[in-house]
């Protein structure tokens, strides 16, 4: 193998495909990257057999080969060259790529390319399409209610629903539940799967032109897609997922309209106060406001936001991160509030529309 390759598209790749690269492993293999050269393109993979992400650049190519590198060492040492026109790279026969740069030389230990795992690429089984800008917003008003806990692992990803041009996608850890929808194009079946969230976040670092659609393409257990040169594929999670639509209620008795700013600012006030108090913030809905409140040993506060209420006064308490966190990602100026009781979960939409829907268990204290 010998190519001549630009310093900063050999850093942009590494710095993408090193995403990969496992952290724990028992086979250094998986601490690799694969260097591989077919005519005029130099691939670059790394998997953790969870993910795998190849990304391909334009080389001056004097002889095909590959091998793979180690990750760690070779990312940080290209991060170096990327104010280099051109870099060299040299498989030696004595087991070591020479890296050219300049006037200067580098040798690294590689290991044999077949030692690496194969890397599938899936076919157009499932598959459907959207703009990239809203695919981000999708995942940015869920993926933050997955789980963490190691005991549920099918609750660490977003299920992805696709039936009758919309792609719903759901998140939930026991204590929230988010759903968000988008309507999507090209599908070519009704299907579902969950997708790890750690997956989800990755593919969302990668996709950098908002206007532009993507397509995403499910065979078996393997999620993928292919943007700008680079190919990203996860393995998905197995298992039944909870059944979100059971858990959502369909009747309230009290409903609440409020600016979304303005209630999102007061709760992050008050959780100033609550963090010495697991995050407990109480909430007194009357004729025209909500009174938060938030008590510890290093103080209190009390506030007052202005609302349109429907329905009964109440009195419930919550964990204000979660709220803060659903707010957040809401996004609209103002949100609806439906509630039944002070043990049962409360849940936030739109002010009009479907798009997005937030479930809060409440917490129970003494009044």
């Amino acid at each position: 193998m010998k190519i001549i390759v630009n310093g900063n598209d050999l850093s942009q790749a590494v710095m993408k495909v090193s995403k990969a690269i496992s952290i724990k492993t028992t086979n250094p293999v998986l601490e690799g990257i694969k260097l591989s050269v077919k005519g005029d393109n130099l691939t670059l993979s790394a998997t953790d057999l969870q993910i795998a992400i190849e990304k391909s650049i334009v080389s001056d190519t004097f002889m095909e080969g590959q091998t793979v590198v180690p990750g760690k060492i070779f990312a940080e040492f290209v991060k170096k060259l990327e104010n280099e026109e051109q870099v060299e790279l040299v498989l030696e026969g004595d087991g070591k790529l020479k890296i050219v740069y300049g006037s200067s030389e580098v040798f690294l230990s590689v290991l044999p390319a077949e030692q690496f795992p194969s890397i599938e690429k899936t076919v157009n089984e499932n598959a459907f399409s959207l703009l990239q800008k809203d695919f981000k917003d999708l995942i940015n008003k869920t993926v933050f209610s997955c789980s963490t806990d190691e005991s549920r692992p099918i609750l660490k990803g977003c299920l992805f629903e696709v039936a009758d041009g919309e792609l719903t996608c759901v998140a939930i850890d026991g204590f929230r539940l988010a759903v968000a929808k988008k309507k999507i194009k090209d599908y070519t079946s009704n299907f579902s799967i969950v997708v790890p969230a750690r997956s989800l976040n990755e593919i969302c670092r990668l996709l950098e032109n908002d206007e532009e659609e993507i397509t995403f393409v499910n065979e078996k257990n393997n999620f993928m897609i292919e943007v700008e040169g680079t190919v990203f594929i996860t393995r998905l999670l197995e298992g039944n997922f909870v059944n979100y639509k059971q858990i959502i209620p369909s009747d309230f008795i009290t409903t609440v309209q409020v600016s979304r700013n303005g209630f999102l600012n007061s709760l992050e006030r008050a959780n100033v106060v609550a963090k010495e108090s697991k995050n407990i913030v109480k909430l007194d809905i009357k004729e025209n406001y909500i009174n938060i409140s938030a008590n510890s040993e290093s103080g209190n506060v009390n506030e007052n936001v202005i609302i349109n209420l429907e329905g009964k006064d109440l009195s419930i308490a919550f964990n204000s991160k979660f709220i803060c966190d659903a707010l957040k990602a809401a996004g609209d100026e103002f949100v609806n509030i439906y509630l039944n009781s002070p043990i049962s979960p409360c849940v936030i939409k739109p002010y009009s529309g479907e798009e997005y829907l937030y479930l809060i268990l409440p917490i129970r204290i003494n009044s």
